[in-house]
């Protein structure tokens, strides 16, 4: 296995740097006039053939990430027509303006970090190839692995269909998968979209067996589930579409029959998830056997890593943060002095308060535009304190301005630590992060029904602990006795909430409870009527989490209970 993070040939760099730069920032204004001189086909010629040179030294020097990026807008660029205009031009214009912006940061950025890592470039190069409507290079794209080797399979026991036919159990299955895959695309409910889907792939394992080559696509796949769960990772295009691609094969199962578990798993989606698995950074003894089996090195840096340096990538180029730290430190030490004089006047007063905190806030501001977002929060509070010194008629209080003067002291050294730190620095991107997390706004359920559906989710979870271990225990009832009471309190809390469907679908829940679980006589497939019983408590579990601050909840969700209930034999009791 090899994976493109090459240490940086500066002697080949440092000789066409400037060359390079110049080339890219030519390049990027001919653009512009283009855009802004009634599209001069001569200026943008010149662009074109700007980015042709670009190419050129970038193969010299073998920067394979940053060469297929400048491939990648040369296509692009040639494919611009003088007279054009509307929203998809004026988006191609932006995209390729962009293009310009990020090459120059990437060899600014390799610089400091003192290797490639052309990885961070694929979400730039797929925005270009979006715009020509190719498909999207895959993140794993500049990694290599030998998938020759299979490494060793886990066991599973065989899924018994009994009454249940094979093509409505695939089906149903999908339908789980694509319910929580509906919930990763669009980012809500992360963990128990990630739930459902690893629960559909789980059965799907036991569904193919131990000797049909789907089996190791359907492993890989929950295992790539759980680390993006278990080290939250990050939830990019990429990855969405990975995991859209494997549902095209659970189709293929499900439009094919049973013949189909036998196909090769794709190569290509097998690659991506080996690479997803790696570059989790999470170690166990099921990874690192497949890691030994692919033979896959540790990578250098985490998925972590990765999302701290894509958003240093697109963050201010260093030029421009170096010469903003500068106008900083000027601010504050004109600051500090206003203080100094005020601390040491006998009045204590600052003659000019609105002046000062005119001064402050650009500050703030300046901080916030460098990623010091949480200083700048910082100092935004005592500009709030330094606003009543106004009203103070004998001025402010010598411990107020002390601690004013600390909070000076502290800017100035984050300042300073800004100067001397790479913009990749970890935690300058924490703090850009948790002002991102202040910022949002999260609209709450009413204080009723949230408590209500609090209490129901409780009630789900308790009955599947009592399935579980009722399973455990080959079946003794003892540990489900009060479950038909529990999913009847549930069901009078969605009474209360008004979703009518999902309490007759709980009605027909407690039906099966009191009529095939606590009977004596259980039937020769318990097992995997239990298995479809929990599907329909997995699905309302689902639906309830759906909720939103209107108590509005996804009703398509239900389909996977109401079909789990029909493959019980229990679609009779109640009424949809």
């Amino acid at each position: 296995m090899s994976l493109s993070t090459d240490a940086v040939n500066f002697q080949s760099l440092n000789m066409v740097r400037d060359e390079l730069v110049a080339t890219i920032d030519a390049s990027a204004q001919n653009l512009e006039t283009f855009v802004s001189n009634e599209q001069d086909s001569d200026v943008l010629q010149s662009c074109i053939n700007g980015i042709r040179q670009i190419v050129g030294i970038l193969r010299l020097i073998q920067f394979r990430g940053a060469c297929l990026l400048a491939e990648e807008l040369l296509v692009t660029a040639n494919d611009i027509s003088p007279g054009s205009e509307g929203p998809a031009f004026n988006r191609r214009m932006e995209v390729i303006s962009n293009t310009f912006f990020v090459l120059t940061r990437y060899l600014e950025y390799i610089q400091q970090v003192e290797r490639k890592v052309p990885v961070l470039l694929i979400p730039q190069i797929n925005e270009l190839r979006k715009l020509r409507a190719e498909p999207a290079i895959t993140e794993c794209h500049f990694f290599h692995v030998d998938l020759g080797n299979t490494p060793p399979l886990p066991r599973v026991e065989s899924l018994d269909l009994q009454s249940q036919s094979f093509t409505s159990t695939v089906r149903r299955l999908r339908q789980m998968y694509q319910i929580g895959l509906l919930g990763l695309l669009r980012e809500k409910q992360i963990k128990n979209s990630l739930a459902l889907m690893r629960r559909a792939l789980i059965r799907l394992q036991r569904l193919s067996g131990n000797d049909k080559p789907l089996m190791l696509l359907w492993w890989l796949g929950n295992l790539a589930l759980d680390v993006i769960q278990s080290e939250n990772m990050s939830l990019l295009e990429t990855r969405k579409i990975l995991f859209g691609r494997i549902d095209r094969v659970i189709r293929q199962v499900q439009e094919k029959g049973e013949s189909a578990l036998s196909a090769a798993p794709p190569r290509s989606i097998l690659k991506e998830l080996v690479y997803l698995l790696a570059l989790s950074g999470k170690e166990n003894e099921e990874l690192a056997a497949i890691k030994k089996a692919y033979g896959v090195e540790s990578f250098s840096y985490s998925d972590k890593d990765l999302a701290n340096e894509r958003d240093a990538l697109n963050g201010p180029s260093a030029h421009t943060v170096m010469s903003l730290a500068k106008v900083l430190q000027a601010e504050l030490a004109s600051s500090k002095k206003v203080l100094e004089s005020a601390a040491q006047s006998s009045s204590q007063k600052i003659d000019d308060i609105d002046e000062f905190v005119g001064n402050l806030q650009k500050i703030a501001e300046i901080l916030s535009v460098v990623g010091l977002v949480s200083p700048s929060n910082i100092l935004k509070e005592e500009i709030k304190r330094i606003r009543l010194w106004k009203l103070q008629e004998d001025g402010p209080d010598p411990d107020e301005l002390a601690d004013v003067a600390n909070t000076m002291l502290y800017l100035d050294s984050a300042v300073s630590a800004l100067e001397h730190a790479k913009l990749s620095d970890e935690k300058l991107t924490e703090a850009s992060k948790i002002a991102q997390e202040e910022i949002i706004a999260s609209s709450e359920l009413s204080e009723a029904g949230r408590i209500v559906i609090e209490e129901c989710e409780a009630g789900l979870s308790l009955t599947k602990r009592a399935l579980s271990a009722f399973a455990d225990s080959n079946y003794d009832t003892g540990h489900i006795r009060n479950i038909a009471k529990t999913l009847n309190t549930v069901r009078g809390g969605l009474i209360m909430l008004k979703k009518e469907h999902a309490a007759n679908l709980l009605s027909r829940c407690v039906d099966f409870v009191d009529g095939v679980l606590m009977d004596q006589d259980h039937p020769a497939a318990l097992k995997e009527l239990l298995e479809t019983f929990a599907d329909a408590i997995v699905s309302i579990e689902y639906y309830l989490d759906s909720a939103s601050s209107s108590l509005k909840m996804d009703e398509s969700v239900l389909k996977v209970a109401e079909e789990s209930l029909e493959a019980l034999g229990h679609a009779a009791y109640g009424d949809d």
